[in-house]
Order: structure tokens, then sequence, then C-alpha cells
């Protein structure tokens, strides 16, 4: 009998549970990112360059992208620290794509550039062949931004192939 009583009450609660949530509620799916392949640079302006990434955020998005070089193009870890930019003979960087965060993945192709390392004070310097160290940071519902910059995005960071 009092196995009966307990998976009654369980019935009740689960019940409960999902009629608590209204109707077209849903939670947001966990942010993702990952770049593919290696960053392009572009053939009449090496400070210009091109990766694809598969990604997934929700609600409002932005994205920042960067690709620093050491001046030997190698997996140097340096680059992997705060503060890097001393480090890096290139910096090409960008704030300025779109993502689309309605909680599905999408593969994207994206441009960093080096039309904002300028405000770093940071010369125009050419993307080589060899290894990046490549950011992705991604800000959604899930990691939102915030008005005094302390939050923290949702970051896939490594090197990649530069070609």
């Amino acid at each position: 009998m009092q196995l009966r009583k307990l998976v009654a009450f369980a019935t009740v609660v689960a019940a409960a549970a999902v009629m608590a949530v209204p109707a077209g509620a849903h939670t947001p799916q966990p942010t993702t990112a990952k770049v593919v392949g290696p960053v392009v640079i572009d053939k009449k302006d090496p400070t210009i360059a091109y990766l694809k990434a598969k990604y997934r955020c929700t609600g409002e998005g932005t994205l920042w992208i960067s690709v620093k070089q050491t001046a030997a193009r190698t997996k140097d870890p340096a680059l992997t620290q705060e503060g890097s930019s001393s480090v890096s003979a290139a910096w090409s960087m960008s704030h300025r794509n779109a993502v689309i965060c309605d909680g599905k993945a999408h593969f994207g192709h994206f441009v960093v550039d080096q039309v904002e390392t300028s405000q770093f004070g940071i010369p125009p310097a050419p993307l080589k062949k060899g290894w990046g160290w490549v950011q992705f940071c991604l800000f959604d519902a899930n990691y939102p931004e915030s008005e005094d910059e302390s939050a923290m995005p949702f970051i896939n960071d490594g090197f990649h192939a530069v070609r």
C-alpha cells in the first residue's frame, strides 16, 4: 500500500511541475562555439582574415573574435595570457560580426581585420601563414554583458592554422 501512495504522490508532483512552466516558455539552450578549419588570410589585404565557426546562442547576442600571431607565427604560449597584444606581431579582431541567437546551431563565416586594433595604438601588421591564437567570444542570454564590463562571455579559444 505504501508503494502505491508513493507512486501517486510522485505523479502529482511531476504533473504540478509541468503545469508550473508557462505555455511557450523554454529553457535557453546552452551556448556553444567551435572554430572550424583554418583562419584564411585575404589575398588582397593580409590584415584581414576569415574564419568559420559553428555556434549556438540565445537571446540578444554579440560576438568578439580575435586572431593574434607572434613574429615567429608559432604556437607561442605567451599569446594565451592576458595582455598578449604586447607580444603579438599581428592582431586582427572584430566586434562587428552579427550572430543569430535563436537557440539553434548555426555555421557562420566571420571577418577579422585591424580597424579596431588602432584604438590600442597597435600599428597595422599583416597576418602571415603559420599559427594564430584565436578567441571566439559570445555574449548572450546565458552569458549576459554588463555595464561595468565585469561579465565574462562564452569563450572558445585555441591555436588554429593561418593560411
